[in-house]
């Protein structure tokens, strides 16, 4: 059993993240004049280390989270300056994004919601 154990830590190979680049998005979203960048972590400008930045600078910008969806798509959640989300990124495996965003008044009301498409790519 000992001779099995000491095998497998052996043939298996040792996965280990890089963090020494950020992945950034470049995306193109109809309705809006420049471009949207989505910076993950480490190169978001940002002393908070825990965030992905969502603007129209690289790493600058609103505060987003991201969760990786299990069939491929990874979501991006858009926070404001009170940590409200205000937004949502969806990009497609195959690069094509859905931005959703909408506005909470005062009362907890949800207005101007919209919803559009565009298309991302990686950028150096």
């Amino acid at each position: 059993m000992r001779m099995m154990m000491i095998a497998a830590l052996i043939v298996t190979p040792i996965v280990t993240p890089t963090f020494s680049r950020a992945d950034v998005l470049k995306c193109k979203i109809e309705g809006y004049s420049e471009d949207i960048f989505i910076t993950t972590l480490p190169d978001t400008n940002s002393s908070d280390g825990q965030y992905a930045r969502i603007g129209i600078s690289r790493g600058i910008g609103n505060r987003g989270f991201v969760v990786a969806d299990p069939m491929g798509a990874t979501a991006f959640v858009e926070l404001n300056a009170d940590d409200t989300p205000i937004g949502l990124l969806t990009v497609q495996k195959n690069m094509r994004v859905i931005k959703s965003s909408h506005s909470i008044d005062p009362f907890g009301m949800v207005s101007a919601p919209s919803q559009n498409t565009g298309v991302c790519a990686r950028s150096r």
